[in-house]
Parts: C-alpha cells; structure tokens; sequence
C-alpha cells in the first residue's frame, strides 16, 4: 500500500534518528567542556595564592593558560555546531527542492564545519587534561 514506507526511507529515518541523538550528545559534551574549563580558569583565579603555593607560579601561569584556550576552544566548538547544522540544513533543503549542485556545495560547507567543531572539541580535552596533570605534578614535585 501506499502507506508502507521503503526500505530506504526507512534507512534514512532511522539515520536521521541517530544523527539527532549525536547532536544532543554533541551539545552536551560541548556545554560539559565549557563549564570545566571556564569553571576551573575562574577557579583557579579565585584561589590563585593557595595553587602559586602549591604548585609554582609557572604550572599556575600554565595552568591558567591552558584552561583558556580549553575555554576558547569549546566555544569555537559551539558555534562551528550551529553552523554545521545551519549549512546540513540548507543542504537538505536544497536537495529537497532538486538542486543537487548546491546541495553538494552546502553538504561541504557542513563538512568542514563538523570537522572544526570535532578538532576544537578535541583541543578542549586535550588542553585541560594537560592543565590539570601540570598543576597537579607540580604539586606533587614541590610537596616531596
């Protein structure tokens, strides 16, 4: 009948379903990062003494350095998300109405949106784990 759905718009919903719930854990990641790293720079300012203290001005210096550029960069992964999703939505939009061309054009832009955000996600990771294990070696190294 009519009503039954084929076997590739039942593959494309169920695509659709699964790019919907990596976006939701995108943005959570995206807002877990954003907290930890601006939570732990402003953190960090606010006990700035008590960590000179513990670790050395320079694990601090880089420690604060470290979280801000976390900071920036899953910020920068935020709005590279929104664009991702504007330009995957204008892309399906356009293939929608038949203009294959710029619906390719605008698939790419996404592309290259989705991967910026992938990268700065992974830089924010990266520079808080190499933040915290800076501060927290120190530490240990001026403790002993």
């Amino acid at each position: 009948t009519m009503t039954e759905k084929t076997e590739e718009e039942k593959f494309l919903e169920a695509h659709q379903k699964e790019r919907d719930v990596l976006f939701s854990n995108e943005a959570f990641v995206i807002g877990v990062l954003q907290v930890v790293c601006g939570g732990s720079l402003f953190a960090a300012l606010a006990q700035s003494e008590t960590l000179i203290k513990l670790s050395g001005k320079l694990p601090f210096l880089t420690f604060l350095t470290l979280m801000g550029i976390g900071l920036v960069s899953a910020v920068l992964s935020a709005y590279w998300k929104h664009q991702y999703k504007m330009w995957d939505v204008k892309a399906r939009v356009s293939a929608g109405s038949g203009n294959s061309s710029e619906a390719q054009t605008r698939s790419g832009s996404s592309g290259t949106f989705l991967s910026a955000m992938r990268h700065a996600m992974f830089v924010a990771v990266i520079v808080f784990v190499f933040g915290l294990g800076n501060l927290l070696i120190f530490a240990w190294v001026r403790a002993l």
